[in-house]
C-alpha cells in the first residue's frame, strides 16, 4: 500500500489556505495603515504644542512651520505623510486651527489624520473612515 497524499486532498488543503490568506491580507493591511498613523498623530502633537506656544508669545498663529519650535515634519526623511497647518480664525483671545497630515498610498487609497483646535480649551482628533474613524463631521 501507497503512503502520501491523493491530488485531492492536497486541492483542498490549497484551496483552504488560499481563502483564509484572502480574509487574512485585508485585515493585516488595515492594521500596518493603522500603525502608519501613528507617526501622523505624534508629529501633529508636537506641532500643536509650538503652535500653542507660538499663539501665547504672539497672539497670532502662523501657517509656516519655520517660525515654530519644532522641526517641520515635511522636512523629515522617509515620512509617510505631508502636514499641513490651517489658521481657522484665531485673533488675539481664541486660537482656532487645523493640523492635517495626509498620506496616499501606492494603491491611490488616501489616509487623513487631523487635529481640530475649536477655542482655547477644546480640540480633536480625527482619522479617515479607513484608518478607523473618529470621522470629522
Amino acid at each position: 500500500m501507497r503512503k502520501g497524499f491523493t491530488l485531492v486532498e492536497v486541492l483542498i488543503v490549497v484551496i483552504i489556505i488560499g481563502i483564509l490568506a484572502s480574509i487574512a491580507v485585508p485585515q493585516y493591511m488595515t492594521s500596518i495603515e493603522k500603525a502608519r498613523s501613528g507617526e501622523a498623530v505624534v508629529n501633529i502633537g508636537s506641532v500643536r504644542t509650538s503652535v500653542d506656544r507660538y499663539w501665547y508669545q504672539n497672539a497670532s498663529i502662523t501657517s509656516n512651520f519655520a517660525y515654530l519650535d519644532v522641526e517641520n515634519p515635511n522636512d523629515i526623511t522617509n515620512k509617510l505623510y505631508t502636514y499641513t497647518l490651517t489658521d481657522d480664525g484665531t485673533d488675539a483671545s481664541t486660537r482656532a486651527y487645523t493640523i492635517t497630515a495626509t498620506r496616499t498610498s501606492a494603491g491611490g487609497i488616501v489616509y487623513t489624520v487631523e487635529w481640530v483646535q475649536t477655542n482655547n480649551i477644546a480640540g480633536q482628533l480625527y482619522r479617515s473612515a479607513n484608518l478607523g474613524g473618529p470621522v470629522k463631521p
